[in-house]
Formats: C-alpha cells, structure tokens, sequence
C-alpha cells in the first residue's frame, strides 16, 4: 500500500521559472556546474552547492559553503522567486522533451514506506554521501529535488489526470535545454481522495532517481525523533511518481582506458569464452538493438558481441547485460574489479549515442562498450528480489528539475 499526502509547498514564480528552475544536477561534471553558476547566479543551482564542486586545493569549508546556501536560498525568497502555495495538494507534473512525454503525481509520502520496502530500492547508497546530506537538510533545511518512482499504472489514477488536463496548467515553461514542463495543482478534496484511493492499491514503489535523498531523509528523520521533535515535516518525502510505461531508460555505456597487460588479438581471443564475436565495418556500426547485445569498439574497429545462451543466469541481477559485462569482460579479461571507483574504467550517458563513445575513443580511450538499456521490468525484478544493481546500470531521461517546489523542514 503506498500512502501519498497533500502538501504546501513554495512555488516558482511563473514569471522566474526558466531563470530559477536548474539543469538535470547529476548530468553535469563538477566543472559544468561551476560554470554555470558563474554565469547563471539566480538559479537554484546555486542553492545546492557542495565542495566536490569546486577545484582541489579551491575548496572552501562545508561551513563557508553551507553559510552561502542559505544565503543564496535568501535571495531567491527575497526576490519574489518562490510564493507559499494558498491550499495543500498534490501536483501533476508532466515532462517533454525530444518527442518523448511523461505524466507524474507530486506528494508527499511517509519516509517509513522507503525504510520498510514499500519504496524499492535499487542501489547501494553511501553512508558519507547521506550524512553530507543530512546536514544540509539540518542547516539549510530546504527540499527542491523529487525523489522519483516508478509504479504500475492504474485506471483509478490515470482518469484523475487526464481530467486534471482539462484545466490550463499553472504553470508551462521550456528550459534551454528543450526541455518543458507543466504543473497542476489538485486541491479538491473528492479528486485528492480518488487519488489517495488508487495509490492504495499501488503495493510498491520503485526507485529510479533519488536513493541518497531517500536514505538521508530517513535519517534525518531519526535524528529530529532522536532529539524529541515528534512527528513533523521530516517524516515525508518529497516525491514524483511516473507509471512504469511512461518512463524513459537509456544506457550508460562504458570506456575503459587501456587494455591492460594484453594486446588486442589476445583480448579478441578471450573474449569468445562467453561471447559471439563479429567484426563490423566502424563506419557501419550501430547501437544494440536488443537485449544481449553490445558494440564493442577497439581503437579504430568495432565488433558486436552477442551473450551465448549457456552464460545465462536466473539471477536478475547477474542476468543485466551491465552485469554480464562485468562479471566476464571487464573484471576477468581486462582486471577491472571495482566498477565504482577504478580510473581505467568511465561511463557515458546514453543520450550522446553512438558519438560519444567515439569522442572517448578520439580522447585516448582504448576501449568503449555500448550497452542495450535495462529495462524497467529488469529493474522490477532486482529491486523485488532485494537484490543491488552495478553501478550505473541506468540512465533516466528525463529528470524532474530543482527550483520548482520548495518544501522547508
């Protein structure tokens, strides 16, 4: 059973949307993001400020930069960027960019659905990454990024928002990235029941986006408890759940720097154990058309490889293609053992194709592995059985922004 909750958050202006709400956060480098805000001083971007961004040996103190958080938080009020919403609600909030549409509902729910399972994780989170953000929750205490799920699409739920369409959004706005944005809000008090009736049927939730927020909310929730504040604004999660169908998954392919101790015949060779292996002409290659597939592309060649059935694994974990990948390429062949934190090894978003391997290859990686995306009933299964995906096994696309609510704590 899944429990939403309407709520009252801030609301972007309509007039400082384009100017306030920020670029996907997690797509830019530290060095993106830097300049961004450089060149863009009242969007949101600025609110959510970390050391990682900044240069080593240009760091200021967590201190300093939580001092100009709250600062910058400051102005944007100040400014008239935000405005209180009059009633409690939840919102629509639909996303379009590249032809490609998707619909979700805006809550709150209770964080004890993420710590009991009802919200489905994926991910192994890191505990110096969730307590980073607990203090930012404990010291600036503003929540603007949705954490996103994923649930399986009901009638109930669905005739609610195609009646909500009915009237002009609140607000309707396109960032320069092309990306658009719409937003209801459902205040009526028989429709929010509909709503909650339906979603009382979800029986669980699947994260795609979000794990650190998650986790350090229910942290942060403890720690409010732990110190006698009792019930209040830190037990709920900000939230935006898309049906299932709806979204959007694009890979993360791989690079990987050199070939180690082995040379390319070798490599070739060993490679044939656990896949089939066929040349293609690196003017005619393309991207996997399917599942078990990959294009594997060696300084000037490309091959595609294909899974042989007798590798296969009823694990739902071990049966991703990333997983495949690493567990008989890139770990026993090219000795990279640690996905998360070798330097050999680099991922690239799927929304620059084909070209962005190849701009990795121009750049003096060796090696570059186009992946065919996980599915949504992949991950489905993972997070049912409990089990913990590679690392960027998934690339959402697109991702709801910061700078459109704000919720205080």
């Amino acid at each position: 059973m899944t429990e939403i909750r309407a709520f009252k958050p801030y609301l972007v202006s309509a007039g400082a949307a384009t100017t306030v709400v920020s670029p996907a956060y997690d797509s830019m480098s530290s060095s993106e993001r830097l300049s961004y805000r450089q060149t863009h001083p009242q969007n949101y971007i600025n609110v959510m400020r970390t050391t990682d961004d900044f240069p080593e040996g240009e760091r200021p103190s967590e201190s300093r930069i939580t001092a100009e958080n709250i600062e910058e938080l400051q102005k944007l009020h100040d400014s008239g960027a935000f405005t209180l919403c009059k009633k409690e609600g939840v919102f629509v909030y639909q996303v379009e960019i590249d032809g490609h549409t998707q619909t979700g509902i805006v809550a709150e729910i209770p964080i004890k659905e993420y710590g009991t399972g009802v919200v489905r994780k994926h991910e192994e989170t890191r505990k110096e990454h969730e307590l980073r953000l607990v203090s930012y929750l404990n010291d600036v205490g503003a929540s603007s990024s949705p954490v996103c799920l994923a649930y399986e699409s009901r009638v109930e739920i669905n005739s609610v928002v195609d009646k909500v369409f009915l009237d002009d959004p609140l607000l309707d706005f396109d960032l320069p990235d092309g990306l658009r944005q719409k937003l209801w809000q459902i205040t009526d008090a028989d429709t929010l029941a509909q709503l909650r009736e339906g979603f009382s049927n979800v029986a669980a939730t699947y994260l795609t986006d979000g794990h650190h927020r998650a986790a350090s909310t229910l942290r942060y929730a403890a720690d409010c408890h732990a110190k006698g504040k009792g019930d209040g604004p830190w037990d709920y999660l900000l939230v935006v759940m898309f049906p299932a169908e709806q979204l959007r998954v694009l890979p993360f392919n791989r690079c990987v720097r050199d070939l180690g101790s082995i040379t390319e015949d070798q490599l070739l060779d060993q490679i044939k154990t656990h896949f089939l292996l066929e040349p293609v002409p690196a003017k005619e290659s393309s991207l996997p058309q399917r599942r078990g597939e990959f294009l594997m592309l060696v300084d000037d060649h490309a091959y595609q490889l294909t899974r042989r059935t007798d590798s296969e694994s009823s694990s739902p974990v071990k049966s991703l293609d990333v997983s495949f990948l690493q567990d008989y390429l890139l770990a026993p062949i090219l000795g990279i053992q640690d996905a998360r934190g070798d330097p050999r090894l680099d991922y690239v978003t799927g929304d620059s194709g084909l070209a962005g391997l190849i701009q990795r290859s121009q750049q003096g990686w060796r090696l570059g592995f186009a992946c065919y995306p996980t599915s949504m009933e992949e991950l489905m299964a993972v997070a049912d059985a409990g089990e913990v995906m590679p690392p960027k096994s998934t690339c959402f696309d697109p991702k709801p922004r910061s700078g459109l609510f704000l919720k205080m704590s």
